[in-house]
């Protein structure tokens, strides 16, 4: 039989590890000695302490080093502990590779401007976005909406007369709505823009607008806040003003890839 420490000495675990291994089940004394407590192992168990020795260096949860070392399938224990860990550090260099990308993107200036704009017909539709479940319509969601806008007013020869836009506005019952927005010349009747549609006019107005061009292919993951909507943001706090329930809007300048920027823009006036 083995006192603790010899024990100790040849398995590599610590006194203080073998006895809260003791106390939790992981690995029992052969015997423990009834006049001095001292506990005692057999020599049958210098294996089974050094593969804890070994898991537990491998950071394998004492949870699951009990469950291996009673069901004698050790090498499994290791092997699902090393999945997850690979798992765990492709989650964190995701989010760091994602940080880095907001951190860039942060970085280029934006241009924030107020402009004069003139009264404008546009023809949009609403689309419902459930605010706790945000990721219920998705871009290609939009891009249909704005394509079948496109074509039937191509086809009536009312518009489109500009860019597109896309406006963010409070909804009901728990709900964003998206509204996407084609310009038009004049007012466009139902029969040529669809029952789903509405055809309305954007008023002369006063607008801030927040610009933001990539500079080096800066890119966004999804989720965080654009930075011209940070910047729309800054420049209303300069200014003393709220955002509240004004609608927002977003265009997106250019159509190159590689040659483009993000306007949004909130009416001051």
């Amino acid at each position: 039989m083995l006192k603790i420490g010899d024990f100790s000495g040849l398995t590599g675990l610590s006194v203080k590890a073998l006895r809260h291994y003791d106390e939790t089940g992981v690995l029992v004394p052969a015997e423990v000695d009834d006049r001095s407590a001292y506990r005692l192992y057999s020599e049958g168990q210098v294996r089974t302490g050094v593969m804890i020795r070994a898991l537990r260096d491998a950071g394998v949860p004492l949870p699951a080093v009990s469950a291996a070392v009673d069901g004698g399938d050790v090498k499994r224990a290791l092997e699902s502990h090393r999945a997850h860990v690979l798992e765990q550090r492709e989650r964190e260099d995701r989010a760091f590779r994602d940080a880095m990308g907001v951190l860039r993107a942060l970085a280029v200036p934006l241009i924030v401007t107020e402009r004069q704009r003139p009264a404008q017909h546009f023809v949009g539709q609403v689309i419902a976005v459930p605010i706790d479940d945000a990721d219920a319509v998705s871009d290609d969601d939009a891009n249909d909406v704005f394509a079948a806008l496109f074509a039937r007013l191509q086809a009536s020869g009312l518009g489109p007369s500009g860019p597109f836009w896309t406006a963010l506005r409070a909804g009901d019952r728990g709900t964003v709505e998206v509204v996407c927005c084609w310009p038009t010349l004049t007012d466009v009747p139902e029969e040529v823009r669809g029952r789903e549609s509405f055809s309305a006019v954007l008023p002369e107005r006063t607008e801030l607008v927040s610009t933001w061009r990539p500079e080096n292919g800066e890119e966004l993951p999804e989720g965080p806040l654009h930075p011209a909507a940070i910047g729309l943001f800054d420049a209303l706090a300069e200014r003393g003003a709220e955002l509240g329930d004004v609608e927002v809007r977003q265009a997106i300048i250019g159509q190159s890839t590689g040659d483009y920027a993000v306007e949004l823009s909130v009416t001051m006036s």
